[in-house]
């Protein structure tokens, strides 16, 4: 059997880890560098420019939904605006031209909200 003084300092023992913890500095959580980057949504793989519409290859994205406004990229920059249609067939869906001339191989974004 434990004597009665050693019970207090057993206790103790046990307790110090847990006070411990609340007194260790917390780590601030990282903040946003800057405004959310646009959601890449796939690749044009083919242009009408008869019907004014393009046909984008989402295979690694989940597709736009119905009337939102895309932005087709080329290398050098932005090249076309779109508006995303809800017409689509996974992996492809399709957006009309607004404005621009889009080509194929053009990468497809929606600006963030």
């Amino acid at each position: 059997m434990i004597r009665p003084g050693w019970r207090g300092v057993f206790a103790l023992l046990l307790l110090t880890p847990l006070v411990g913890c609340g007194l260790l500095p917390r780590q601030k959580t990282a903040q946003p560098a800057g405004p959310p980057a646009p959601l890449l949504i796939g690749t044009i793989t083919l242009v009408n420019t008869a019907q004014h519409f393009v046909l984008i290859d989402s295979t690694n994205s989940p597709g736009p939904p119905p009337d939102v406004t895309l932005q087709a990229h080329a290398p050098d920059g932005p090249v076309a605006e779109l508006k995303s249609s809800a017409i689509r067939r996974r992996p492809f869906s399709i957006a009309d031209i607004v404005k621009g001339t889009p080509k194929v191989g053009d990468q497809v974004f929606q600006p963030p909200r």
